[in-house]
């Protein structure tokens, strides 16, 4: 058992990062329907359930993650998604497709699939872990609901940064000089 704090914290910035995620996939569903077609995992005649499914699940988990009631419902969704986003990468990573966007940023930040993508990813799953796991019952004051508010948001900012930092490793390479 955790404590509500910890719960509550992982379940709001995941609830934001997913929410996130699944807003670009739905404004833009021919690029996230290319996206799912580079990744070569699923048949062709698939591709369109997938590149609607992966973004409906991802906002119904992000609204599930809101509620006590059904948050441990949409954290295993959401532990489920990112073990197979992980798994994709993982599974281009050793095809040695590097220069594919991941798709996880939206279109308007191309991300090449790298490494580091996968801790990332454990990141977010430790965050749908400490959405799961069974709280401890006690009473919440108001400075535990501010902690829990300043906790989730350092998580969201702590993603967008890893987040940002990945799409522009590249470019940062090349201005240093390094290969």
């Amino acid at each position: 058992m955790i404590d509500p704090i910890i719960s509550t914290a992982a379940a709001l910035a995941l609830s934001v990062i997913l929410a996130s995620a699944a807003s670009n996939k739905l404004r833009k569903p021919n690029w996230f329907r290319r996206q799912v077609e580079e990744y070569q995992l699923a048949p062709s005649f698939l591709t369109p359930v997938i590149a609607l499914g992966l973004p409906v699940v991802e906002l119904l988990a992000a609204v599930g993650l809101l509620w006590t009631t059904s948050r441990s419902y949409a954290a295993a969704a959401a532990l489920t998604l990112v073990a197979a986003y992980a798994l994709a990468i993982g599974i281009n990573l050793l095809r040695g497709r590097h220069d594919m966007d991941c798709g996880c940023s939206g279109p308007a930040m191309h991300q090449p699939l790298h490494p580091m993508l996968l801790l990332r990813n454990l990141f977010l799953g430790v965050l749908a872990l400490g959405a799961l796991l069974p709280v401890l019952e006690r009473t919440l004051s108001l400075h535990d609901n501010f902690v829990m508010i300043a906790a989730g948001i350092v998580a969201v900012l702590l993603y967008a940064a890893a987040d940002l930092w990945l799409a522009n490793r590249s470019l940062l390479l090349k201005l240093s000089g390094d290969k």
